[in-house]
């Protein structure tokens, strides 16, 4: 009796199964999602796009389809970029996936895909193709595309469009108006170097992807600094991002342990600090605070880094302020010489302009500001002797005396600089017993110094002296401005700035 039971329980088991395969083969059947025309028409309506498909094969364990040859345009005006083109789409499916909602698909892989993004093919149009607006849902639990390359489309005519190559990425619960996650690892075009970066995108604005929503963190790596003019070094960068793609803020850090300019076969080793807005349509970048540092100078800027005037390239404008440093570390980045020329404490306020073009970079540096620079010395000896020599004899001390040794200097000026030629209108050097107030040109590139003013000493030069250089200041004499005490001698300063020569200005 139990055996027939339980015959009779296997043999009902047995039809329900039947009838459930039955009815899922029907539903299959009639509402089968992977068809040429569905895949084509849910393609169009998730775009807002025409989709061109060469090759279509449906599969069936898994259930999905492969597409060949697919390209996704914004309207039918073959003359604007298609948005999208892939060589091969994979989609995999599930069957219990039919059966919820929203509908799931687990993986898509996505092979040779080509991304433009420009503002010419996302605002082309195309009402014909409304984005969906009922209440059909898919979401994609995956999507593979290694080996894309998205280029942006740069708003500056001529321009080249920045191009990332990506080795990696994936994409994970993609969906109508839903976040999604990703992973990548991709390769920045300029500086080009390698970045990793994981974080959250969307939902996707079809309408406008610049307004797109995107957050996330990045590591970059083995940034080549040496393609942009004037610089080199290997650059590191970790930091955060978040905002929409066309506005997003950035905080983070770089470290460049060779930073070098290319006038100076001396490197540095450069850390900065920054938060910035980066415009990840057209690169633009404003950078609202940074903190710079090197040796033991530290400084702060900010300005932004922009198209001007639809031309192409971008001007770099910047304003600088160190409250802490040494002239010895700028000299070491800056100067040809084995060892910089003078040591001290420096602080400075400056602004700085760099418009694009093919001139050297320094040539198309545009600069102006104030300097101070305080307890200085010149490191090459003789230099230093007479400037101590200076100093004994401008405060009444005889030449048969020893001079004092070090005498500190201090100096501050106001320099405008333009086509690698500094002018300086006010330049003042001190040392105990004499103060020079000078104006004139020192030439970047030849290190050549042209520069006329007055000395103002506390004790008269030719008392100090013996010999001829007595005779010479005595004659002269008549030719300065006298004072309660000492004189106001006329001088120029010429030669180099490793070699600079010092004489009497009397036809001033």
């Amino acid at each position: 009796m139990s055996s027939s039971i339980q015959t009779r329980w296997i043999k009902f088991g047995a039809a329900v199964i039947a009838l459930a395969l039955a009815i899922a083969g029907i539903v299959i059947a009639t509402h089968w999602p992977f068809t040429r025309t569905s895949v084509i028409e849910g393609l169009e309506q998730t775009f807002a796009s025409t989709v061109e498909v060469k090759g279509f094969r449906a599969t069936y364990f898994p259930p999905g389809c492969v597409m060949d040859g697919v390209t996704l345009r914004r309207n039918l005006d073959g003359k604007v970029p298609a948005i999208a083109s892939a060589d091969r789409v994979t989609i995999q499916g599930s069957y219990p996936g039919f059966f919820t909602f929203p509908k799931r698909i687990p993986r898509i892989k996505v092979e040779g895909l080509r991304m433009l993004v420009s503002a010419q093919s996302e605002r082309a149009g195309n009402q014909a193709l409304p984005a969906r607006t009922d209440q059909t849902r898919v979401v994609v639990g995956e999507i593979t595309a290694d080996g894309a390359v998205v280029e942006f489309a740069s708003r500056e005519a001529g321009a080249a469009p920045l191009r990332f190559e990506t080795h990696k990425l994936t994409v994970n619960g993609v969906g109508h108006d839903r976040v999604m996650a990703f992973h990548a690892a991709l390769r920045n075009p300029t500086p080009p170097g390698e970045i990793r970066t994981d974080g959250q995108l969307g939902p996707l604005r079809r309408d406008d992807p610049g307004k797109t929503p995107a957050s996330g963190e990045y590591v970059f790596e083995h940034a080549d600094l040496g393609v942009f003019p004037a610089i080199g070094g290997t650059l590191a960068s970790t930091g955060k991002f978040g905002g929409v793609l066309e506005q997003l803020e950035v905080a983070g850090n770089t470290d460049v342990p060779n930073f070098e300019v290319d006038r100076s076969p001396h490197a540095v080793h450069l850390k900065t600090q920054f938060a910035a807005t980066v415009n990840g349509m057209d690169g633009n970048v404003a950078l609202k605070s940074v903190r710079v540092e090197f040796g033991k100078t530290s400084l702060k800027v900010h300005g932004e880094i922009a198209g001007k005037g639809g031309g192409a390239g971008k001007t770099v404008t910047l304003e600088g302020t160190q409250q802490q440093g040494t002239i010895e570390d700028w000299l070491r980045l800056l100067a040809k010489a084995e060892h910089p020329a003078m040591e001290g404490a420096m602080t400075f306020r400056t602004q700085v302009q760099v418009p694009p073009g093919e001139r050297r970079f320094i040539e198309r540096v545009n600069l102006q500001g104030d300097f101070v620079i305080g307890s200085a010395d010149f490191t090459k000896p003789s230099t230093q002797q007479e400037v101590d020599k200076l100093s004994h004899v401008a405060m009444g001390g005889k030449p048969d005396e020893a001079p004092p040794v070090d005498v500190a200097e201090n100096m501050k000026g106001h320099v405008e600089m333009k086509n690698a030629i500094a002018t300086f209108t006010d330049l003042y050097f001190g040392v105990p017993g004499a103060l020079a107030h000078v104006h004139g040109t020192y030439e970047i590139l030849t290190e050549k110094i042209d520069l006329h003013g007055d000395l103002r000493v506390d004790s008269k030069l030719s008392k100090g002296s013996t010999g001829i250089k007595a005779v010479l200041l005595k004659v002269a004499e008549p030719f300065f401005k006298k004072k309660k005490q000492g004189e106001i001698v006329p001088i120029k300063v010429g030669g180099t700035f490793s070699h600079p020569s010092y004489g009497l200005d009397v036809v001033k």
